[in-house]
This record gives C-alpha cells, structure tokens and sequence, in this order.
C-alpha cells in the first residue's frame, strides 16, 4: 500500500478510471478532500478478483450533496452488470442520497468504509470558523451532526448494506471531540444508520482503511454474498 499516493489531494485534470473484467461492476468513491488515488487500492485488488471496476472522482467540497448526487448518476450510467459500491467515509453519505435519487443504479450490494453516518463532530467545530466553511465547501458542510440526519435518508433495505468501522486512532487531533471507539475521525458508534445489515469494526485507522489487506479481503467477500 502506498500511502502517499492514496492521500493526493484532487486536481482538476483526475478522470474516472475503468478496469474492465467479465465479472460484476463495482463502483469506488473517495471521501471529502480525497481524489481517484484514495481508492485506487481497493480498485486494483477487486478487479484481480475479477470484478470490473469504476473508481469515480467527484468534487466532494465545491459542490452541494444534490450536485455531487447529480455528477455521479451521470458519470455511473445505467450497466446490464449487477453494479455494486464501495465507499470511504463522505462517500457513503453520497451513495445514500443517490440510493435515494437513482436506486435504479444501485443493483448490487453496499460496502461503506468508515462513514459519518450520523454526520461529523469534527465538522460541526470547523463549521463555527470562516477558514473552516471555507475548507469545507458546501458538501463538506452537509456532513455536520445537525444537519445530516435531517437532510440524509436512510437505507430502505433493498440492498445487503454493510458497514466497517476502524477503532485504530493514530492522531489524538480530535479525540476531544470523539466519545467511545473512534477511528481518529469518526466513532463507531457514528456509523449506525437504519437500513444497514451488519456493522464490523477492524484495526484500521479513518485514513488508510480502504488499503488494509483484512480489510479488502472482506469487502470481496461482502460482495460476493
């Protein structure tokens, strides 16, 4: 795993990118302020499991959710191939919406990674600042704890929806604002949402999670079921 890579920032110039396999789709978003290369481990090693893969950037912080929904449906496009999503954190609050929206896109199963699901402490201290609403940008602002669970629906149990959750907190930044488990980011307890059929919690930490080899050997096997 390369964590350099995974942790470069989103230019203008990053485009979609498609591994092509005879298997199943499966569709990779990235979290606020992360690019293409935040998952492009995860894409990597479930096409050499042979599924056919999609790692879609989005602009997570310049644009609202309702963009950010709209941009993604397009670039996702309808498939004959069962279409399955692996998310990182902002990401699945994304998925959520565009479950919502477009379910008509969703025909396979969910994996969400470290997801905010009943929105961000950490964005609720930054949005009282103007340099943090600024840095956030109207998507990074949807995640806060007031307004996500009011703004976000839940699933409706169409689809196998899994969670894992990391309680590996390597930076003690925001542990005054984070209770119980916490992956340096998000508690565990955060990602809890109605719709969900199991919830894991593994050794990971918020930033890497996506490129833990347990990690990617049981979204395989998540979607597999």
């Amino acid at each position: 795993m390369n964590r350099l890579k995974m942790i470069i920032p989103p230019m203008p110039w990053h485009r979609p990118r498609v591994r092509v396999n005879d298997g199943e789709r499966v569709v990779l978003l990235h979290g606020l302020w992360r690019s293409v290369w935040a998952m492009e481990e995860p894409a990597r090693y479930l096409h050499d499991c042979g599924f056919e893969t999609l790692n879609l950037p989005y602009p997570s912080f310049r644009q609202s959710i309702d963009k950010i929904v709209d941009h993604v449906a397009r670039e996702i496009g309808p498939s004959s191939k069962r279409t399955h999503f692996v998310t990182h954190s902002m990401g699945g609050i994304v998925l959520r919406c565009l479950a919502k929206r477009h379910p008509e896109l969703i025909t396979g199963n969910v994996v969400m990674l470290a997801p905010p699901n009943q929105g961000s402490e950490i964005i609720d201290w930054l949005e009282d600042s103007p340099l943090g609403r600024m840095s956030l940008g109207p998507g990074g602002m949807s995640l806060s704890t007031n307004r996500l669970p009011r703004e976000v629906p839940s699933f409706d149990g169409s689809n196998d929806v899994s969670v894992i959750m990391g309680r590996r907190n390597l930076v003690s930044t925001f542990d005054f604002l984070l209770e119980g488990e916490n992956d340096g980011i998000v508690t565990v307890e955060g990602g809890h949402v109605e719709g969900i059929k199991r919830l894991e919690v593994v050794d990971a930490d918020h930033t890497f999670i996506m490129g833990e080899k347990l990690v990617l050997e049981r979204i395989a096997e998540l979607l597999k079921y």
